[in-house]
């Protein structure tokens, strides 16, 4: 594996869907109100993803660095851990990822305002302070909670106002949508690694409650990501297009359940990407028509 070929792989492109969605679907209901700014879309999703590849690079480091990530990890080579990057070059690059989020951020906070700036600087901090800090949020069983807000209603909302200008209870509603898939990828991970973090002292939902509960997170996530349609048919009748996800969605809740392998559950988590997009692509088709 080369150098590109190693820093892609950190970025985890599998999971940058889950700052993708909430942008996409944000500009969708805008686009519907005649008003579609793209220079201003093009920085929202420059950020987003920004902070999402930083993110990320925090997490290999700092669950590095803690002792998370082992000899025994059933997930997705971290490349700090496998020895591809030293800690201090993954350190510098989460850095510098952060820092590409903040240029990009300027240009946003230019036409938002203080509300942007805000928004910006909660959520490169919490980025960090995901498995970073003394009281990092994923060792707290808090990961879940703020990957549903930041990656879900408050990014459809805050991609609505810069485009819009104003907020909107239709897009904070949306936004429990791409919240739900954020929250099924960390639900994934947690209950394949629940007995590493365990020993790691990484509470998550799953250590906290057992694999049952997580498993029935999943599950709950996963239908969840379809609610808030049923408050739109009426006006939007194509946006149940979306309920088709329902067709792959049910063989990987019946794969979460039933699975024996928790290696298996990696697949889980690509597929889970996969119906994100899907759900994203449905959603932006039907809302329009």
């Amino acid at each position: 594996m080369n150098r590109v070929q190693v820093w892609v792989y950190a970025f985890r492109p599998k999971t940058l869907v889950i700052g993708i969605s909430p942008v996409a679907m944000g500009a969708t209901l805008a686009i519907s109100q005649g008003i579609f700014n793209p220079l201003l879309f093009l920085f929202t999703l420059l950020t987003a993803l920004a902070i999402q590849i930083g993110t990320n690079l925090a997490n290999d480091y700092f669950d590095f660095v803690k002792g998370a990530d082992t000899q025994e990890r059933k997930g997705f080579m971290r490349v700090t851990q496998a020895g591809l990057v030293t800690p201090t070059k993954m350190k510098k690059a989460m850095i510098i990822v952060f820092s590409i989020a903040c240029l990009c951020g300027s240009y946003l906070i230019w036409d938002g305002g203080l509300p942007i700036a805000l928004l910006l600087a909660v959520s490169i901090v919490l980025g960090v302070l995901y498995t970073g800090g003394p009281f990092p949020l994923a060792y707290l069983g808090l990961g879940e909670l703020f990957a549903f807000l930041f990656f879900g209603p408050i990014a459809v909302l805050g991609t609505y106002f810069l485009q819009i200008g104003t907020l909107s209870k239709e897009a904070f509603i949306i936004g429990i949508s791409p919240g739900a898939f954020s929250m099924a990828f960390l639900i994934v991970n947690n209950v394949r690694d629940v007995e590493e973090d365990r020993l790691a002292n990484k509470k998550t939902m799953a250590v906290r409650f057992g694999k049952t509960f997580g498993k029935c997170q999943y599950l709950f996530s996963i239908l969840l990501s379809l609610v808030p349609i049923l408050f739109f048919y009426t006006d939007h009748p194509f946006s149940l297009l979306t309920l088709l996800i329902l067709l792959p969605a049910i063989p990987l809740m019946r794969m979460m359940v039933s699975y024996q392998d928790s290696r298996l559950l990696n697949q889980l988590f690509a597929k889970t990407g996969q119906l994100q997009w899907l759900f994203t692509l449905l959603f932006c088709i039907g809302w329009m028509l």
